[in-house]
């Protein structure tokens, strides 16, 4: 054998026990382990708060137009108020 021959195995036999050694203690391939916070089961009140800017919109939109001409005379709905298919909305004195 010759020394360079002799010098590489040296090397290469270093280089094996190293990475074995360093397996063996956790130094090499060492992963990340994600921390988890743990708890006791137990019953509690979730309060959760949402703050966003912006508009609110209704689902339905509704725009009341007479077909006739007239005087409003009476309005028992306010702006926000809910009101069903059937619900009294105007009453009107018609102008002819």
């Amino acid at each position: 054998m010759g020394k360079t021959t002799k010098y590489t195995l040296i090397i290469l036999g270093a280089l094996v026990v190293l990475l074995i050694i360093g397996k063996a203690t956790g130094i090499i391939g060492k992963s990340k382990k994600t921390e988890v916070a743990t708890e006791k089961a137990a019953i509690r009140e979730i309060n959760e708060t949402v703050s966003a800017s912006g508009k609110i919109k209704p689902h339905i939109e509704v725009k009341i137009s007479p077909e006739v001409s007239g005087e409003v005379v009476e309005l028992p709905v306010k702006e926000g108020d809910v009101v069903k298919k059937v619900s009294f909305c105007v009453r009107s004195a018609r102008i002819f």
